[in-house]
């Protein structure tokens, strides 16, 4: 089921679920790609309806972000007709379910059950595809992140079949033949948005993958290159005061992905209430 996030669509599925589901592209006669969604990327979306469009498009859209199930939750909330209440109301609301984030995560998760980051999505995608030997790529990132986010792989996975590796360069149309002729069934990118999604959209059909999967800073945190948050600060959901303090030159991203995001938000729920009315 989707579930409509100011505009974009997102699923709401178990891991367990998304992992059969990708087993089942690539047994499939069709070409797709999987975005993975948070604040920043909705930030995006509302100021960009052709991005909107491509992430739409998406055969699935994961929440990877808490943000994705806190906005949720916050535009399904009843609203009041009257003006001035409104803007109280909706205060309150953002203030209660912002701490519910911390304090009652169950709450939080009642409409879209699940985060689903494509940092932790990837080991359970490799033991899918060495458990049913479907092979992988490797493109994107800086320097030798991917070859580096490989070989972590191959240690935790020594008969996972990875086809292509590579990093550290331009995606020009070379790139997109050496994809091709690798004739991969998943490929993982790793290239900063919202450039990632365009570049996938644009490119499906001519990559010869089944399953085309936009990942991020995955192949950093599998390298060793970012800390990985402490479990306790993801399921309480200050995974972006973890990627504040460790990585401080991105506050102006941090900056979106929190309070722009959270601002577009309750200006989304202004203009077109709530999403259960």
């Amino acid at each position: 089921m989707k579930v409509n996030v100011a505009g974009v669509l997102i699923d709401n599925l178990s891991k367990e679920a998304v992992i059969r589901e990708i087993y089942n592209f690539v047994r499939s006669d069709k070409n797709v790609y999987i975005v993975t969604p948070y604040s920043e990327l909705v930030v995006f979306a509302l100021d960009d309806p052709d991005y909107k469009q491509v992430l739409n498009n998406a055969a699935i859209a994961l929440p990877d972000g808490i943000g994705i199930l806190w906005a949720a939750k916050f535009l399904s909330l009843p609203t009041i007709k009257y003006k001035l209440l409104t803007y109280i109301q909706a205060l309150w609301q953002i203030i209660y379910t912002g701490a519910a984030i911390v304090l009652k995560p169950d709450y939080v998760r009642t409409i879209i059950k699940e985060q689903i980051t494509g940092s932790k999505l990837i080991y359970d995608l490799a033991k899918s595809a060495t458990d049913n030997n479907y092979s992988v790529s490797l493109v994107g990132g800086q320097g030798n992140v991917a070859t580096q986010a490989a070989s972590r792989l191959k240690k935790l996975f020594p008969n996972l079949n990875i086809k292509l590796v590579i990093s550290g360069r331009l995606f020009d149309e070379k790139i997109v033949e050496e994809i091709a002729r690798s004739n991969s069934d998943i490929l993982l990118i790793a290239y900063s948005p919202p450039k990632q999604e365009f570049w996938i959209a644009q490119n499906l059909q001519n990559l010869n993958c089944r399953v085309v999967i936009g990942l991020g800073g995955t192949f950093d945190y599998l390298a060793g290159k970012r800390l990985v948050p402490p479990k306790f600060m993801h399921l309480i959901g200050l995974e972006w005061l973890w990627r504040l303090i460790t990585q401080p030159w991105r506050i102006i991203r941090i900056w979106n992905a929190v309070l722009v995001f959270i601002w577009k938000i309750y200006q989304y729920k202004r203009k077109h209430g709530s999403s259960r009315s």
